[in-house]
């Protein structure tokens, strides 16, 4: 199984030429899956909606998608009072999909509030979610969202998302194996209660953070191993930076 985790493409602040070299590059490395992490936009409008939505579908390969809070609007009525409307629109009419697709299953929330500037949240009921959703026997449990659950080395100052503890608690207890997030722009990885947690950079925005450029990760599964790869944008083209080996124990995931 081969996945691809992208997130925080932003369009509206996109590269043109990252852009173009993101989607050459996962077309030639064929994943099963695109697995996308939110903030597909930069301001939520139509547009930047429909140029996030074209390039996601000129890879040819299934998607799946969660809002981030750049696809909320951020200074319109519709904040307030339809907040996921032009998402719904223009990428999904289900912010939270479920996905099952041979030994692949997938959950991904919304966590994004139009409350919370730039913050999210994940309450009882998805936590709740987390549980039935993710019941049941995978070869891959994966849990999405945009926002972090773990910090990374590179900005440990930022904020979690509100509910990050019973969110890995509730994860832990579904068997789950990988917690995908974005939001900080940069690529990390954690262990976390056994599980794997996953953070991408940004995939095509001049937006980059921590001195990182534009990057996405690779998940390769082969029975109990899983193969991390962070391709970052590199003298124009996306390129393997770092691998990191992963395998599956009775107490969870080790590197």
């Amino acid at each position: 199984m081969r996945l691809a985790h992208i997130t925080d493409l932003h369009f509206g602040a996109e590269e043109p030429a990252v852009v173009a070299g993101l989607r050459a590059d996962l077309i030639a490395q064929a994943p099963d899956r695109l697995l996308v992490g939110g903030d597909l936009t930069m301001r939520a409008r139509d547009d930047q909606f429909r140029a996030a939505v074209d390039l996601l579908g000129s890879v040819g390969r299934p998607w799946t998608c969660v809002p981030g809070n750049h696809d909320l609007p951020l200074d319109r009525p519709a904040r307030a009072f339809d907040p996921l409307g032009a998402y719904r629109q223009f990428v999904d009419q289900e912010p939270e999909p479920t996905v099952r697709d041979g030994g692949l299953l997938l959950l991904g929330l919304s966590s994004p509030r139009p409350y919370l500037w730039k913050g999210g949240r994940i309450d009882g009921a998805q936590l709740a979610r987390i549980g039935s959703d993710l019941a049941g026997a995978a070869d891959l449990k994966i849990l999405m969202l945009h926002h972090p659950v773990f910090r990374s080395e590179q900005r440990p100052d930022e904020a979690l998302v509100h509910g990050a503890g019973d969110t890995l608690r509730a994860a832990a207890a579904a068997g789950v194996d990988v917690i995908l997030c974005g939001h900080d722009h940069v690529a990390a990885q954690a262990g976390l209660s056994g599980m794997i947690g996953l953070m991408s950079g940004t995939a095509c925005s001049w937006r980059v953070r921590a001195d990182e450029s534009q990057s996405w990760t690779m998940l390769d599964l082969d029975g109990a191993d899983l193969r991390l790869t962070v391709r970052h944008w590199l003298d124009g083209a996306f390129r393997p930076a770092r691998t990191t080996h992963w395998r599956r124990t009775s107490d969870g995931w080790h590197a």
